[in-house]
């Protein structure tokens, strides 16, 4: 995973990670059924290697049904399928991992309006981003993140579709953002090297002298963590301090570190593939943030910008004709109907 930094759309969207290439196309499709049962069925498209290495941003467990078909040349799909009684019992399977796999928390209402009865799925998607220690608000204002969030979910912030207005401001906003990320990246291995530095306790560096190097440290660290050079940071390091205890203290760190590269490498799996959600729902959909609207089917893709830092909620109403409640309806009008008729021609009679 590498972050492009050679447009102005590219960059602002770094925010939410703006990603090159896929490994895989995973395509997810949850079907609501009216009585609040779901069938939620998965699918990862790529070459034989991506398919079978079993590295997937989800855990599928013996519960799943799986197989596994050659469906071109080099490509392979693997389909997993799951029916869950309720959101409570899928809610404890795709809340996942920190960390580890992607997480969702989904929510289902039905309720029952006579006539029809309303149905509403939301799907979040948690964000996925390892390293957020430091507040994106210290940064960027509440306004630019709405303004980043609306105008990447609307696909606007693609390269010759900004109009002179967005350009303007997200150059202004690029510098922030990307210093932002940047910090966050560092911070784990600023925070781990100092731990190192207190438990090495060697008085030829001490943790105040650290401290007091942190920005020299981060100035001459961000562009080889950018690059993912994270071998060299040892030497950085040691070349900023002027000291041999700065490669104990890192060699003392190591544990933390390889937890950081460890996280760093499940960002750029999760990162480095395609997204597709769709929800089909009971009855006609009445509402919903889809920008692909099929009958009963909400579709939506091109979110993995925004799902990487902040949380995303795909929402979508329908509603079923209660059929049952018409006829029962129908009934008791035809029978106030003919009980008014009846009573009518007794009056006439007793006339």
């Amino acid at each position: 995973m590498k972050i492009n930094k050679a447009s102005t759309s590219t960059v602002i969207c770094c925010l939410g990670f703006l990603l090159i290439g896929g490994c895989l196309d995973i395509n997810t499709t949850s079907e609501v059924k009216s009585d609040g049962t779901i069938v939620r069925t998965i699918t990862f498209t790529g070459d034989s290697s991506e398919v079978y290495a079993g590295n997937l941003p989800v855990e599928l467990d013996s519960l799943w049904s799986k197989s596994t078909v050659k469906t071109s040349e080099r490509k392979y799909t693997l389909t997993a399928t799951r029916t869950f009684r309720s959101v409570d019992e899928m809610n404890k399977t795709v809340a996942g991992r920190v960390g580890k796999t992607l997480q969702y928390r989904i929510a289902f209402d039905r309720s029952f309006r006579w006539f029809f009865t309303v149905y509403r799925y939301e799907e979040t998607n948690l964000p996925f981003a390892q390293f957020t220690s430091i507040p994106v608000t210290g940064y960027l204002s509440k306004e630019e993140i709405e303004w980043f969030k609306t105008k990447i979910l609307n696909d606007e912030l693609e390269k010759g579709k900004m109009t002179l207005e967005d350009s303007l401001k997200s150059e202004q906003i690029k510098p922030r953002a990307e210093e932002w990320i940047s910090r966050n990246r560092f911070e784990p291995f600023f925070l781990a090297f100092r731990s190192g530095v207190a438990a090495l306790n060697d008085p030829a560096l001490s943790t105040a002298t650290v401290e007091s190097l942190k920005d020299t440290l981060y100035l001459h660290s961000a562009e080889a963590i950018d690059a993912n050079k994270l071998d060299t940071l040892h030497m950085i390091f040691r070349h900023v301090l002027k000291t041999p205890a700065a490669e104990k203290a890192w060699q003392a760190s190591a544990p933390a570190i390889d937890e950081i590269k460890r996280k760093m490498e499940f960002e750029q799996s999760v990162g480095s593939h395609n997204y597709v959600t769709s929800v089909i729902m009971p009855g006609l959909i009445t509402g919903s943030n889809a920008r692909k609207l099929e009958a009963n089917k909400a579709t939506w893709q091109e979110y993995l910008g925004l799902s990487s830092y902040f949380e995303y909620t795909m929402w979508v109403e329908s509603r079923q004709v209660n059929w049952w409640a018409v006829i029962v309806a129908v009934v008791v009008i035809f029978l106030l109907a003919a009980a008014l008729v009846f009573s009518a021609l007794r009056r006439r009679r007793a006339s």
